[in-house]
């Protein structure tokens, strides 16, 4: 059998993906840097040198597949603050320190938060997400919208919130910026489809660009053809200009280290490097959850890389960043498959600015929208909700409020609320989840069964079904799989066993032992044939009551090596439902184990029980047969194939003999009623056919016991040495088949 191939994902054998992938988070990231900037009241400048840091920088230091750093919306505030009260100078010592701090959470093992954080509440964060970058995007997509590109907040810059600005949009709505964003998702969800996408022209060209080329193209022949139609300035992409390098050079700012004592920048640098750890590790377990091969970062190099990249932008002049998780799914969504893709997109920042400032002044925001519009309603998308409500409430309500979160309030406000509803949740589901209650439906017995962990938080459950436990009755509390039980937990337990006296409860509270009973010598000579049988018995009790007893299997591996004690023989059949080790709930060295289709008897298997009875010491014979059993039914068939023939021909003789007395049966009863007389006959064959164990069989040594095994319900039917038959009519019985 071949293995599946395995993806090759290396990065020089995925540069024909990682290409365009990085081309299209260029296009997406371009106007986030200048937004971000803008609305931090930075240089645009530093938002674009951000962006390359968190390409190149980041991009070669991190080993995440498909996360892309850079400036966010997230830290707006803290810049726009700092800025103002310190100046861009001292800010960038800020930044410069924000790094150190987070080079140094990184040698403390600090990326270990990430893992803290519930999968319902990433998937909300990704679907909160993608509603924020659908909802702010409509209106660049409709026509002009002042907030700043990027921001994901509720409340924003210019006086609006996400939801009002749906209505203001109305006053600025322009048609060419309508026609060029229906004419983008036009593109790309034409690229989608497989009669494109199978093409070497779907393969080679990004969706992405192809639509941002149209868009430009379209509004430059606008601009010729009819003005009065063509986009205004402010509906595009806006990127500094400059006569020469030289320029471009001087509009830097570096880091003022003359305000090395200033205790503002070590309180301020100190905040930026928790906000901007924490969106990065939020964005990295959201990343990873995007990724198709899903490949886990290391969260401390994560750090490491984004402290490297900060103190490295912050001595270039540029903003603060982390990883941010718009720009990571876009990667994502474009088919990025390695760094190579986040790494592309920063050099192709750099180069933007270098070199072709005046010809991407000509993409509209529109064609951005449209590619971003994409990209939220497939973070967003409506199968998301359906699958976390399949997972159980406990899952979907931390999914929702994290969603919600984020939508009406911003990034951190929104896992701070979905986590807080998470570990609500936790508390509600382990008080439902540490224990489970069964009924029986024979002998007014209850059980309930103790989860591994059990804590006080399940102290209210189980004094509610304490409490409900009717008088006259018997429960059972199996706590067999429970690893820890608390304090308070066993406290209850054991206050009830005087309750359940008082009330005439039979209570039983069955622990995991602290060692478990291994047969030995001594213990099997002092064994009686009846004291075997009733360990049986019990066994399948605990088999149909699912209180199974938790063997040391390793424990009784090293004590049988030297040596083997069994207390009994079970002859079954072959049938993979009648394992007689699982069916009387015993361990390694408990018992021998016979088997054969149809549980019939020949020279061999009384060989068998010969020596489990007279050499080693075993007390009981079990002859097991079983409800809707193959052999017996292909022996009233009169199946014949080869070898099967005679081993059904000793099941004969049941069978006639049914037949003759009990002729009014059919059907399942007329084989069920075989098979039980299969087993007596079977029990009848052992005494007549080896002195041996009849020998013990009177001297009470042993005892033979037949049973029916029902493959329905689990249970064990018990029956005696005393059979329908004797030796002259299975004589004659045998000889009529």
């Amino acid at each position: 059998m071949n293995s599946p191939t395995r993806p090759n994902l290396s990065p020089l054998a995925n540069l024909h993906k990682d290409l365009p992938a990085g081309l299209a988070v260029f296009l997406v990231a371009l106007p986030l840097c200048l937004g971000i900037a803008l609305a931090s009241g930075a240089p645009l400048i530093s938002g674009v040198i951000a962006g390359i840091v968190g390409g190149i920088v980041v991009g070669f230091i991190s080993n995440s597949s498909l996360g892309v750093s850079g400036p966010a919306a997230g830290l707006t505030v803290l810049v726009l603050t700092g800025i103002e009260q310190m100046g861009l100078s001292a800010f960038l010592l800020a930044v410069i320190f924000a790094g150190l701090v987070q080079i140094m959470l990184s040698f403390l093992r600090a990326g270990i938060i990430a893992y803290y954080f519930p999968s319902a509440v990433i998937s909300g964060m990704l679907f909160g997400i993608g509603v924020i970058i659908i909802l702010k995007q409509i209106p660049h997509a409709l026509g002009y919208d002042k907030d700043y590109e990027g921001d994901i907040g509720f409340a924003q810059s210019d006086g609006f919130n996400t939801l009002s600005e749906l209505s203001h949009i109305l006053d600025m709505i322009s048609p060419t910026a309508i026609a060029i964003s229906l004419g983008a998702l036009a593109i790309l969800l034409l690229w989608e489809t497989d009669w494109i996408k199978q093409t070497r022209l779907g393969k080679l060209v990004p969706s992405s660009l192809v639509a941002v080329v149209s868009g430009a193209v379209a509004n430059q022949i606008l601009l010729v053809e009819a003005p009065h139609l063509a986009l205004a300035s402010n509906h595009l992409v806006t990127i500094p200009v400059t006569e020469s390098r030289l320029d471009l050079f001087s509009q830097l700012t570096f880091p003022d280290f003359s305000q090395f004592a200033n205790p503002s920048i070590y309180s301020a640098g100190f905040i930026i490097a928790i906000v901007a750890s924490l969106e990065t590790l939020l964005s990295t377990e959201a990343t990873d959850k995007l990724d198709p091969h899903k490949r886990p970062t290391n969260t401390n190099r994560e750090l490491l890389a984004q402290g490297i990249g900060n103190a490295t932008s912050g001595l270039l002049g540029g903003m603060p960043i982390t990883q941010v998780i718009v720009r990571s799914s876009a990667n994502v969504q474009a088919n990025g498959q390695t760094k190579t893709s986040t790494i592309f997109h920063g050099i192709l920042l750099l180069v933007s600015i270098l070199a072709i400032p005046t010809l991407l002044n000509t993409i509209p925001l529109a064609t951005l929208a449209a590619i971003l519009l994409v990209v939220g309603f497939k973070l967003a998308h409506p199968k998301t909700v359906k699958k976390m409500y399949t997972t159980g409430i406990f899952h979907f309500i931390p999914f929702i409020a994290t969603a919600a979160g984020l939508v009406f309030t911003d990034l951190l406000t929104g896992i701070a609320i979905g986590n807080g509803i998470a570990v609500f949740s936790i508390l509600m589901e382990n008080y439902r989840m540490g224990m489970y209650f069964q009924r029986t439906q024979k002998g007014n017995t209850s059980i309930l069964h103790l989860a591994e962990h059990v804590s006080f938080l399940n102290k209210a459950n189980l004094l509610q079904v304490l409490h409900r436990q009717p008088s006259n009755t018997e429960l059972i509390i199996n706590a067999m799989g429970a690893k820890f039980i608390d304090y308070d937990v066993r406290e209850i337990i054991n206050n009830f066993k005087i309750e359940a006296k008082d009330r005439n409860i039979d209570f039983k509270f069955i622990e995991m032992p602290t060692t478990f009973p291994v047969r030995s010598k001594t213990i099997q000579e002092t064994m009686t044939p009846a004291e075997a049988l009733e360990i049986l018995k019990a066994g399948n009790k605990r088999f149909v009551n699912n209180l199974h007893s938790h063997h040391d299997l390793l424990a009784q591996v090293n004590v049988t090596s030297s040596g083997q004690y069994p207390f009994a023989i079970v002859l079954s059949c072959i049938d993979s439902r009648t394992s007689a080790e699982l069916i009387f709930d015993q361990g390694l060295g408990d018992i021998f184990s016979v088997r054969v289709a149809g549980n019939v008897i020949n020279e061999d298997i009384l060989g068998c029980m010969e020596y489990a009875c007279s050499v080693t010491g075993s007390k009981l014979i079990i002859v097991l047969g079983h409800t809707h059993c193959g052999a017996v039914r292909g022996a009233c068939s009169g199946i014949e194939l080869e070898n099967l023939t005679g081993l059904l021909g000793k099941i004969k003789p049941a069978v006639n003999y049914v037949h003759h007395h009990h002729a009014e049966l059919t059907d399942e009863s007329f084989i069920d009623k075989v098979a039980r007389q299969n087993v007596q006959l079977s029990m009848q064959q052992i005494l007549d056919k080896s002195q041996t164990l009849k020998s013990l069989l009177q001297q009470n040594k042993i005892d033979i016991v037949g049973g029916m095994y029902d493959i329905e319900s689990g249970e064990v039917e018990f029956c005696s040495t005393e059979t329908n038959f004797n030796g002259e009519q299975v004589d004659r019985i045998i000889a009529e088949a």
